[in-house]
């Protein structure tokens, strides 16, 4: 049976793009990127029997405008306003979508201020200096974005779970073979059991040198950029799967907590620092605090119990 969730928040997620190029406001953009993460991640399989308006409104974040539009859309296989916004801005620029470094913002920047109307455009600013001129661009960025271009990246995306679980089986084996590493855990929406994930976010503590970790990791990964690299954590993406994977080394004490941090969901978090506050602490990814010490932050388990919370388990985190 068809579903529809994925195909309305492709739609969602489109339309909060083009609307960000044309300079729209920060929450009309914020609701459509909303209601798409909860479509993909939250809400149950929508099928053409479920095309109901008052139905949809149901769901968090969704209001009476975008029910409507994803009635309109299984009803009809379109969305006029995402139409119209494609005829307002022209197909060459929306491929500038597709460059790692470019959001939407950028690309109306470059539109309207620099006149950039394609890739073939952008290169040859870019080479010429004329961007590094622009403000919030500069050289390192400009070089990112020829590199970009240059190596054939694509920005990131989300990933069926299945994709992520084969990259997850080879990589918790690799990370475990480093010297003195202790706890190795992938967090993010992965751990949440999301059915598609966006960037893989693995923690690991103990006394690992990240310049070995980095030097495992690229000796293994023949098709890799790697986009940064530091003591506390090493960025780079993955081909042809274009997953973008951020090892992140955290100390054995702050464990629990940048746990808790790393696998969200994002409104999961903001509860938990809220209920914090109102009992007179400080929850962030190093711990619990209290009258600037650190009362839990080793374990998970720690923290809901200092904060008289009953423990949640990952996938119901949303």
């Amino acid at each position: 049976m068809k579903t529809y969730n994925q195909p309305i928040a492709a739609a969602f997620n489109e339309i909060a793009d083009l609307l960000g190029i044309k300079g729209e406001g920060f929450f009309t953009i914020r609701a459509y990127q909303e209601a798409a993460r909860i479509l993909v991640e939250e809400a149950q399989p929508i099928t053409k029997k479920d095309a109901d308006a008052k139905t949809f409104q149901k769901l968090p974040k969704i209001g009476e405008a975008l029910a409507l539009k994803m009635v309109e859309f299984i009803e009809t296989g379109h969305m006029e306003h995402l139409e119209k916004l494609r005829t307002e801005i022209p197909e060459s620029v929306r491929k500038l979508l597709e460059i790692p470094g470019l959001g939407p913002k950028r690309i109306g920047q470059l539109y309207t201020t620099a006149a950039v109307t394609s890739k073939k455009e952008l290169v040859r600013q870019a080479k010429s200096g004329a961007l590094e001129q622009l403000p919030g661009f500069g050289k390192k960025m400009v070089e990112k974005i020829l590199d970009a271009i240059d190596t054939d990246q694509q920005k990131k995306k989300r990933h069926e779970r299945e994709e992520v679980e084969k990259v997850a089986q080879t990589f918790i084996p690799l990370l475990q073979q480093l010297k003195g590493a202790k706890h190795i855990q992938i967090a993010g929406s992965y751990r949440r059991g999301s059915k598609t994930v966006g960037d893989m976010d693995i923690l690991v503590t103990g006394n690992v040198d990240p310049k070995m970790a980095e030097a495992k990791i690229t000796t293994h990964f023949k098709k890799m950029t790697l986009l940064g690299s530091g003591s506390t954590k090493i960025s780079f993406v993955i081909f042809p799967n274009n997953l973008q994977v951020d090892v992140r080394f955290v100390p054995e004490e702050s464990y629990g907590a940048a746990l808790l941090y790393f696998t969200g969901s994002k409104e999961f978090n903001i509860k938990m620092r809220k209920k914090a506050i109102e009992m007179g602490y400080m929850l962030n990814e190093y711990g619990l605090h209290h009258k600037g010490e650190i009362i839990a932050g080793d374990t998970e388990e720690g923290v809901f119990k200092e904060l008289e919370m009953e423990f949640v388990k990952p996938e119901e985190r949303k």
